[in-house]
């Protein structure tokens, strides 16, 4: 009997979730967790095709159907892809290609205009059109060396928020706050559960703080959670590690008040941040730059542009003098192959036999389009050609983003 590729109907979520957590070696979600309000809510508020066998799941894969910031500031469509995976009898037998098609199709015509992953592994997704848009850091700043922050910080106070508190002040502040880079995502209320879960809770020392101008507006706001390492015994040791989850805020200067309060907490030695931009504020404002010490530098966003017109005319890009014209293939989505001419007022899709600058496949054009990837790298790993002279330094010139892309929400 051949394999069945189908949209997920809501009771037969939990036997999806079953398949995708065995295929990456993981244990089921129990009763509790799915007595969550979260974790339904996620379910409902995606996208999700799956395989299977007669009666049995044997692959999933789900997009959630988030919004994005590119550069520029306009907030496009996306889906946020999760949940993949086959079980071990059924792979190679392209279920995970049939799965993908049929996600990355829907998609595009439920609206949205690009796609975006967390890769479990970096050989998977280029054969769908993911390449990797934005890169971020998990970093750990010694207070042993003198780590305090120097830089200006935004004026305005700081509280902590109680714990019955939380959740209504974070979804507001983050919502004027969060979409502070190319890439961010609009969190919404079940991720926000899921995520706030520790603070709004008793079982861990964690804890939300909110930072407010001087009119009382609040424009920032973080979360962050303690631990005392044991020793094999038990013991607890000498340092104290605070663990930051979240730092947003409307200014670079409000982040670093942020973390000016959290670098001054008493009893705290080791703080340690996963997620954060190649590019954070907190990186340059210490006085001992030594004391911040990035452990990993890694991919973060990969992408894939579902619509290269609607993707292409949303950004904008830098000033430049002159335009370049790329030419894209795509061999899933025709509609994406095609040449558009970029410059400083913005691209527009141009007649087929007009010369190219550039030429590229989906991938290309996804990796470059956050303006976290320069065009010269690409042409130097031999995903881009280059046929005028000059033409790559131009692109860049045009693409590039400041500050980098980081989206800074997991899923």
């Amino acid at each position: 009997m051949p394999v069945e590729i189908r949209r997920t109907e809501p009771h037969e979520w939990r036997a999806a979730a079953d398949c995708f957590r065995a295929a990456l070696i993981s244990t089921p979600q129990t009763d509790t967790d799915w007595a969550a309000a979260h974790l339904p809510a996620s379910w409902a508020d995606s996208l999700t095709v799956s395989a299977w066998d007669g009666s049995r799941c044997v692959g999933h894969v789900a997009g959630f159907r988030f919004r994005m910031l590119v550069p520029g500031g306009a907030v496009v469509p996306m889906s946020g892809v999760t949940r993949v995976g086959v079980l071990p009898t059924h792979t190679r037998q392209g279920v995970l290609t049939a799965l993908m098609r049929d996600l990355l199709l829907g998609a595009r015509e439920e609206g949205a205009v690009c796609a975006t992953l967390r890769a479990s592994e970096a050989v998977i997704y280029g054969r769908f059109g993911f390449a990797v848009a934005g890169d971020f850091s998990e970093v750990e700043i010694n207070r042993h060396r003198g780590a305090r922050v120097v830089a200006p910080t935004a004026p305005g106070t700081i509280r902590l928020v109680p714990r019955e508190e939380i959740m209504a002040t974070v979804t507001a502040v983050h919502a004027r706050v969060g979409l502070d880079r190319p890439g961010a995502i609009e969190r919404p209320q079940w991720m926000h559960e899921r995520l706030l879960l520790e603070p709004m809770g008793t079982e861990k020392a964690a804890f939300v703080i909110v930072h407010s101008d001087p009119d009382g507006v609040d424009n920032g706001w973080a979360q962050y959670s303690t631990e005392w390492p044991a020793d094999d015994f038990g013991l607890p040791l000498a340092e104290c590690v605070c663990n930051v989850a979240d730092v947003w805020g409307a200014s670079p200067q409000v982040e670093l008040a942020l973390w000016k309060f959290i670098l001054e907490l008493d009893l705290i030695d080791i703080i340690r941040a996963g997620e954060r931009p190649i590019d954070d504020a907190v990186r340059v404002a210490l006085d001992n730059p030594r004391a911040h010490h990035a452990k990993l530098s890694t991919d973060e966003q990969w992408l894939r542009l579902l619509d290269v017109d609607a993707a292409l005319t949303a950004r904008t890009y830098r000033p430049a003098a002159g335009s370049v014209t790329i030419g894209i293939t795509d061999p899933l989505i025709p509609e994406n192959t095609g040449s558009w001419r970029v410059s400083a007022a913005g691209a527009e899709r141009v007649a087929g036999d007009v010369p190219v600058d550039l030429t590229t496949t989906i991938n290309g054009v996804s990796a470059a389009y956050l303006g976290g990837t320069a065009w010269y790298d690409l042409w130097v790993g031999g995903k881009v050609s280059a046929h005028a002279p000059g033409a790559l330094a131009l692109a860049d010139q045009l693409f590039t983003s400041k500050p980098l892309p980081r989206c800074g929400t997991f899923f």
